[in-house]
């Protein structure tokens, strides 16, 4: 099932934004609280009323009325929040809901990291063509592309090169423990629409170009109930996404 490309970021959105969303949610603010005080927020950078509409919706959609398959993503960030809020901690979470609540966002964020692994340098044109070529060639994908790369910028996983429109890579935060890792497995699982990634694929995925995964092995991966490792064949580890059934409440797991 493809991911409907109307779910995209029609605005930039900014890091600040999100870190503030993901500090009310913690705290179990309703979005109908906190969008007054991220309005506010919002308002000090955009004064046309439509484009502060936008990103608070961007912003409600990652941290407050997630998406069905994310909702239990979202409960563990809120809980890896409270155990360590550190910058790291808050960039990596909002990686994480960003592209599993905005599938097309993910995309975006495959098309930046494949070529920043190949070049260590990304043209937007480049990653706007590839977009194309998976969604159409039209003004609109260019248009919200644009706004992916520009909140990619202002959230430091990028930085602007000597020459306009081309990107090198920026800050790369370590996972804090095995669970964040485990936690991020999930968000490229369902950003991607998939049940199952070979481990060799997940540590090198370029959605995940801003996350910095030197040792990854399946035993990193135990904090998650949702997913499990499985092997196929005679050296194939495969981690899967258990989407059928949750836990019985009473077992010991």
């Amino acid at each position: 099932m493809q991911a409907k490309i109307e779910i995209a970021f029609r605005r930039k959105v900014r890091a600040v934004w999100l870190d503030h969303g993901l500090a009310l949610a913690a705290q179990n603010v309703p979005w109908i609280e906190a969008k007054s005080t991220l309005a506010s927020e919002v308002a000090a950078d955009n004064s046309g009323a439509e484009t502060i509409r936008k990103a608070l919706e961007h912003v409600r959609r990652i941290w407050f009325d997630t998406p069905q398959p994310a909702r239990a993503l979202r409960a563990d960030a809120l809980k890896h929040f409270h155990a360590d809020h550190s910058p790291a901690t808050r960039r990596l979470l909002n990686w994480g809901m960003a592209i599993a609540a905005y599938p097309f966002v993910g995309s975006v964020a495959e098309a930046c990291g494949r070529l920043l692994k190949l070049q260590h340098e990304a043209n937007r044109a480049d990653i706007q063509r590839r977009l194309r070529e998976q969604h159409g060639d039209r003004d609109f994908v260019n248009r919200i592309t644009r706004y992916d790369v520009s909140s990619f910028l202002d959230w430091g996983v990028i930085v602007e090169s000597r020459k306009t429109g081309v990107y090198l890579p920026g800050k790369r935060d370590k996972p804090g423990n095995g669970e964040q890792l485990a936690w991020l497995a999930e968000a490229v699982l369902i950003s991607r629409n998939r049940t199952q990634i070979s481990i060799v694929e997940l540590g090198n995925h370029p959605a995940l170009f801003p996350i910095a995964l030197d040792t990854f092995n399946a035993s990193m991966l135990k904090g998650n109930p949702r997913i499990r490792v499985e092997r196929q064949g005679l050296n194939q580890e495969f981690v899967l996404l258990e989407t059928a059934q949750p836990a019985k409440s009473h077992s010991h797991g």
